[in-house]
């Protein structure tokens, strides 16, 4: 059982108070209802969930279940034939993880966002905003986080990150933005360095290889 995330269970059950600790065999896992409110706090819909740990949590996403059958098992709905949901990228997770994330956050940060945005497609046929399935979404996450379509700029900056040479906060941004670099790619270069160069490169030849 990880520690971290069984250390974190009183805390969550009261804050969250529809959540109640379960047990099956040696595993302790969260089931309950999942409130979600809408920007004036009114409930607008309602999940029957399960969090369970993963080894690596809190450096990775615990595995959040729905199994009130609310949402289809389907790819295009981000639910898998077990009932886990797909919630983002790997990459993303890696970076949103690096520092490590507490339950509660990922709860009201995670899970909740998600099940908001499957009402908004119930409501409206689309998500507000979402990453497509397999390594279409991985080209999607790459371009937003280098601001750039084009793979070949992004090895370009991957080069430029990872060749031992840092830009100055208040240097002109080597995309030619015209913007200093604090102000355009030193976030991206922090990010690129969370998830290492090799994983990267690993991860635009799965992309490229995808396109043929």
């Amino acid at each position: 059982m990880n520690q971290h995330f069984q250390n974190e269970l009183s805390i969550v059950v009261n804050k969250f108070p529809n959540l109640a600790v379960k047990s099956l065999g040696q595993e302790i896992y969260l089931r309950g209802i999942l409130d979600v409110p809408n920007d004036n706090g009114d409930i607008v819909g309602s999940f029957l969930i399960e969090i369970h740990s993963v080894e690596k949590f809190p450096y990775r996403f615990p595995k959040l279940y729905e199994v009130g059958g609310e949402i289809p098992v389907h790819p295009d709905w981000h639910k898998y034939n077990d009932n886990s949901c797909c919630l983002t990228v790997e990459p993303d997770e890696l970076i949103i993880c690096r520092h490590g994330i507490t339950l509660s956050y990922f709860i009201e940060s995670i899970a909740i966002p998600y099940f908001a945005n499957q009402l908004y497609r119930k409501a409206e046929g689309k998500y507000f905003n979402e990453y497509p399935h397999g390594y279409q979404g991985l080209y999607v996450f790459y371009a937003e986080l280098f601001n750039n379509k084009d793979i070949s700029v992004w090895l370009e900056y991957l080069k430029r990150t990872f060749s031992g040479k840092k830009a100055m906060r208040n240097d002109k941004c080597y995309c030619a933005s015209g913007k200093k670099f604090k102000y355009c790619h030193m976030k991206t270069e922090e990010k690129l360095r969370v998830l290492g160069r090799t994983r990267i490169l690993n991860d635009i030849q799965d992309i490229i290889t995808s396109m043929r």
